[in-house]
Order: structure tokens, then sequence, then C-alpha cells
């Protein structure tokens, strides 16, 4: 049984976050390249894991201890990345609503010595500038929708031992995962509530992440 990961486009993630808008602040597109980088690096680990399982035909503890914990930590810092994206396009739609654009824009430009906020004086630009932009915006946080839903569900499972939006549900095994016999990343209990639960590994996060159509620009 032939073993490897010649054919993923691991170039892809990153590629598609810099298609979003915002990824032109330079630390979006760090963390961004920090996702795309570290899933190359565990998706090895993952294969690793597999070979020496299949050999030795048994768990090997230490090596799926790793996995696990880089695993989990990847899933973290994707939400983190996603929800900060999401958050700053929703500011940004309700500083449109609001009439606050300019207001806002003020403020940022008082910090000349900030790369970040120049950066943020940017976005509000575009904004004001460009009457299509909240419409693109929102066509791409329904891209993002779904995996955001997903990373953010095995996220509470993960980190907080809850269900999410059933915060007095016990989650059965948060944590624990089960070696994927395909790709060798570990199958996470994805507790549902209500005693419904499915089998999600960080694989098929980075999977889902590759398989994103981001949006177009229209003039």
């Amino acid at each position: 049984m032939q073993i490897n990961n010649d054919e993923i486009d691991f170039s892809r993630i990153h590629r598609m976050f810099r298609e979003l808008p915002l990824f032109d602040d330079v630390y979006l597109n760090m963390q961004a390249m920090n996702i795309a980088m570290i899933d190359t690096f565990i998706t090895e680990q993952e294969y690793a894991l597999l070979r020496e399982y299949i050999e030795i035909e048994k768990t090997p503890t230490q090596q799926a201890l790793f996995v696990s914990a880089q695993s989990q930590m990847w899933i973290f810092a994707l939400y983190e990345l996603l929800r900060t994206w999401s958050q700053r396009a929703r500011k940004l739609k309700i500083w449109k609503e609001s009439g606050a654009l300019n207001e806002m824009l003020k403020r940022v430009n008082n910090d000349e010595h900030n790369l970040g906020a120049l950066m943020r004086a940017r976005h509000i630009e575009w904004v004001i500038d460009d009457d299509g932009a909240i419409g693109y915006l929102e066509r791409c946080e329904s891209a993002i929708r779904p995996i955001f839903d997903v990373t953010s569900a095995i996220r509470i499972n993960l980190a907080k031992h809850e269900v999410k939006g059933k915060p007095n549900v016990v989650v059965r095994a948060p944590g624990y995962g089960r070696i994927n016999g395909l790709c060798g990343a570990l199958d996470y209990e994805l507790d549902l509530g209500d005693g419904a639960f499915q089998f999600l590994n960080r694989r098929d996060i980075a999977e889902m992440l590759r398989k994103i159509d981001t949006p177009r620009k229209t003039i």
C-alpha cells in the first residue's frame, strides 16, 4: 500500500486566502501563510504516522500524541484567522450602514506610524470609494461560512469541551482521536448534542479550504 501526498496542492490554501478581500493586510496574510505552511508539515506527519501504524500493527503512541497536538493547534489557529477576517468584514458593513466610515477613517489615520492602522485605513477607503465593496464582502463571507461553522464547532468540542450552542451538554470524548486509515489524520468525534456525532479530522478541514471557490469581484 503506497501512502504519499504527491497529489495535494499545498499552495492552494494560501492562494485561496490571498484571493479574499482584506488579505492584502500584511499581518492577516502572515497568519494565512502560517496556516498553509503548517498544513504541509502536519500532513507529512500524518502520513508518517499511518505508515508506522501499518508497519508495527499498533498505535505509535508518541507520534500519535504529537500529531494530535499539532492538529488541534492548527484548528485553533485557523478558527482565529477566520473569526478575525469575518469580524473585520462585519465591522466594515456596520460602519457603512451607520454612516461611520469617515469617522473611523479619521481614527485610524491618527495612528500614522502604525502599519496595521494603515492597512485598516486602506480597507475603509475601499468601502467608501467602491459601492460594490460590501456586496463583494458578503459573497465572500457566504463562501467561507461552511468552513467557518465546521471549524468553530470542532474547536468548541476540543478547546471548551462543549457543544456549539449547547454549553450544558458534556462532550463525550474531547480531544480523543483515532488514526484515519487513508491519510493518517486523527478522526475526532464532532459532538452535535442529543447523542448525535460525526467523525471529522484536520485533513477534512484542510481539503474543505482547498476546495473553496472564492467569488470574483464584479465591476
